[in-house]
C-alpha cells in the first residue's frame, strides 16, 4: 500500500469510529412563521422581553430561528421551546474569531412558547442596513433534511491526534507529528489535491448537530478544546452567480458549545466565529 493509499485508508477508518448524528438543513425563500425555524426574518420574543443587545447595549441582529421540536434526532439538543442565534451588527458580524472575549452575539434558548404572541408585540430595532449583516437576501424558511450520522471532518481539531496516532503506530519508521507531514512522503505522481478528500456529499453545509467543516482552521484548537459539540452551522449560499448569504469571501459560520452545557440548556459559554477563504 503506497503512502497515499494508506493516508485514505487511515481517513476512512477514521471516519467509520468517530461518529455524531446530524441534521442538515436547506433555505427556502419565504415569510417564516412567527415561530418557525427560520434564518432573518422576526424572532419570537416572549411578551415583555426586551431585544437582545451587545457588550455596548447596541441591538444585535437577528439571524436564526429553530424549532426544537425537529432536533428528536439529536439526542443533545433540546426537543422543545426555540433556540435562536443573534450576531453584532458591524463589519465582522460580531465576530471576535474564536476569543470569546466580547459578548456582541447571543444564543437564546425559551423553554417555552406563547402562542398568543404575534409579530406586532416584537419590539424591532433599528440596525444599519449596508455591509453589517451575511445575509443579502431574505428571509429563509429552514426546510429539515433526513438525520444522518456524519463521520469526523479532517478541519475537526481533534482529526490530527487521531490521524497522528493511527499513522505511527503502521508506519514507526516515517513518523509525523502533524496530520500535514503526509504531504512530504507522497509519491511525485500522487495528486495531494484528493488526500483527505473526502468533505463530500455527506457533509452538510447547513446543519445542526455533526462535525463542522471550515474554510480556514478550527479555533479550538488554540483554545477552548471542551467546546467539543456543534451546535449550528450556517454556510454561505448562492443560487447560480446569486448570493443569498455570505460570510465574508464566502465563509461559513459555527456555534459550538460543551455537551454537558447543552445538556444542562446553559446557553451562555458558545463559541461564534466564522472565517472565509
Amino acid at each position: 500500500m503506497t503512502n497515499f493509499e494508506l493516508t485514505n485508508a487511515i481517513c476512512e477508518e477514521i471516519r467509520r469510529e468517530y461518529r455524531v448524528p446530524s441534521i442538515p438543513f436547506s433555505l427556502e425563500e419565504g415569510e417564516p412563521s412567527l415561530t418557525g425555524s427560520k434564518v432573518g426574518g422576526i424572532p419570537y420574543l416572549p411578551k415583555g422581553a426586551k431585544w437582545p443587545v451587545d457588550e455596548k447595549g447596541a441591538p444585535l441582529q437577528f439571524l436564526a430561528q429553530i424549532d426544537c421540536a425537529q432536533l428528536t434526532a439529536l439526542p443533545d439538543h433540546p426537543h422543545t421551546g426555540l433556540l435562536q442565534f443573534f450576531i453584532g451588527a458591524d463589519e465582522m458580524f460580531g465576530c471576535d474569531f474564536g476569543a470569546m472575549k466580547t459578548r456582541n452575539y447571543a444564543v437564546i434558548y425559551h423553554e417555552t412558547v406563547d402562542s398568543s404572541v404575534t409579530a406586532a408585540d416584537i419590539p424591532l430595532p433599528e440596525l444599519p442596513q449596508e455591509d453589517c449583516s451575511p445575509l443579502e437576501r431574505g428571509p429563509f424558511r429552514i426546510l429539515f433534511g433526513a438525520p444522518v450520522e456524519q463521520g469526523i471532518t479532517p478541519g475537526d481539531f481533534r482529526f490530527d491526534h487521531l490521524f497522528v496516532q493511527k499513522w505511527n503506530q503502521r508506519k514507526p519508521d516515517e513518523p509525523i507529528e502533524r496530520d500535514w507531514d503526509v504531504f512530504e512522503l507522497l509519491d511525485e505522481d500522487d495528486d495531494a489535491d484528493d488526500l483527505f478528500g473526502y468533505i463530500g456529499e455527506d457533509v452538510p453545509r447547513h446543519q445542526l448537530g455533526g462535525y463542522p467543516y471550515f474554510t480556514q482552521a478550527d479555533p479550538r484548537e488554540v483554545q477552548h478544546g471542551d467546546l467539543d459539540t456543534l451546535l449550528f452551522q450556517l454556510d454561505s449560499d448562492t443560487r447560480g452567480r446569486e448570493f443569498f448569504i455570505c460570510w465574508g469571501d464566502c465563509g461559513v459560520a459555527n456555534f459550538f458549545i460543551a455537551k454537558d452545557a447543552l445538556k444542562r440548556r446553559d446557553f451562555s459559554q458558545v463559541m461564534y466565529n466564522w472565517d472565509c477563504g
